[in-house]
This record gives structure tokens, sequence and C-alpha cells, in this order.
């Protein structure tokens, strides 16, 4: 997608749309979210990280290119404190502008289950029982999913 210049009142020109858009977009909502957090926040990320002030600012500020490291955005949520659907909207964000590492962020916020099925001889028979227990599965866990949404504070039971 060719981006459009658009000419401004002082005859600069401005891009309406660049590939940075989708990182700046997800570095604006985490700014906001650790904005509630207070000055210390940075501070407060960069020493758990291990790393200088200066690189938070970095990879949290939309002034700059640097994209926050894949394996450090789940211990930076948890240290924002973020809500629930505040998470989901910044992964959802974070994967737009980063898809080649969508199975890396989703594999570390959810678990894995494996069962062992026996082997029915048939395949028929067995691709019906495997749709069955991964409908079952889905069900169950979007039941205790709503449910926990529902415990959270601020939320009408």
């Amino acid at each position: 997608m060719k981006p459009k210049k658009i000419a401004s009142s002082t005859a600069r020109e401005f891009e309406l749309f660049d590939e940075l858009m989708p990182v700046r977009r997800y570095k604006l909502l985490l700014q906001t979210f650790l904005k509630r957090r207070g000055s210390g926040a940075r501070q407060a990320i960069a020493e758990s990280l291990g790393h200088t002030r200066s690189f938070v600012t970095q990879i949290t500020s939309p002034a700059y290119d640097l994209a926050i490291p894949a394996g450090q955005v789940h211990a930076i949520l948890k240290l924002a404190e973020l809500t629930a659907e505040e998470e989901r909207i910044f992964l959802e964000a974070y994967v737009e502008a980063h898809p080649e590492r969508a199975t890396e962020i989703y594999a570390a916020s959810h678990r894995a289950l494996t069962i062992a099925l026996p082997d029915l001889g048939d395949a028929a028979a067995q691709a019906r029982l495997e749709t069955l227990i991964r409908r079952l599965a889905e069900s169950a866990i979007e039941s205790f999913v709503d449910e926990a949404r529902m415990r959270q504070p601020g939320r009408a039971a």
C-alpha cells in the first residue's frame, strides 16, 4: 500500500499511513496504560527486566522504531498491571504489527493440554471423537473465561 501524502497548512507533507503505524499503535496503548502507574513505571520495568530506563523509553515510545522484544512482552504487561481486556487489546495490536511473533506471544499466554486417545480403528469414528472432544473443550474454556471476566473488579455480575 503506497502512503498518501497530505499537504498541511504549513505546506509540509506528512504521510497519512506508513509501515510503522501498527508499531506506533501498540506503543501508544502501552504508554497510556503506563501513565496510570505513575512516573516510576518505566524505571520499575527497567529494573525488573535488567535494562536501562532509556531502553524502556525507546520500546514504549511511539517516537522510536525499536520494537518490544517478544520474549519480554508478557513481563512488561504484568508489570504494567493491565486488565485482561487491556492486555487483549494490546496483544492484538502487537501481533498486528509483528505477525511473525504471534506464535511466541500466544504460546506464552496459553497452556497446552494433550490427551491420549485410543485408536478406534475407524477413521470416521476417530474424527467424530476428536471433533466432539475439541468442541467440548472449547465450550468449557469459553464458559470459564466468561466467568473469570465477570469476577474482574468493576464488572457487574
